[in-house]
């Protein structure tokens, strides 16, 4: 039996990368994003940056197996998904925010995080001199 999914109020601040915001019934979601973040202590940029391919984003997600045959037993007692009120301050990165049913949700994210610092440099020497007045 499907359901009527009715949201009185949804306040949402971000949605970001790949994030499904879903009110009712689907079938499948697909939620996938590949982020390659490189923050370095200077600002400089190189264009050919993003070409290169990084083993993280290349590799197969092992998969668990699920057994077939699942017995289930569910009991509507109401033909509506009734919410009165959801406040989100963000999703981000292929998040999935689902008010109603579905058969199939899948999320993958990769993240390739950078982080580049310059070369300490020496610091200069400093004396301290400590006088006594006379």
């Amino acid at each position: 039996m499907k359901r009527l999914s009715v949201v009185q109020l949804l306040n949402c601040k971000t949605f970001l990368l790949s994030s499904v915001l879903q009110i009712g019934d689907s079938r499948e979601i697909n939620a996938r994003s590949n982020v390659l973040a490189v923050q370095r202590q200077y600002e400089l940029f190189y264009g050919n940056e993003g070409e290169v391919t990084f083993p993280v984003f290349t590799k197969s997600i092992p998969t668990l197996d699920v057994p077939t045959s699942v017995q289930t037993y569910r009991l509507h007692e109401s033909p509506v998904i009734s919410v009165r009120s959801i406040y989100l301050i963000a999703a981000s990165t292929a998040s999935v925010v689902h008010i109603g049913s579905t058969s199939t949700i899948k999320g993958e994210t990769r993240i390739k995080h950078i982080r580049q610092l310059a070369e300490s440099t020496a610091l200069p020497e400093t004396s301290i001199q400590i006088t006594k007045d006379g």
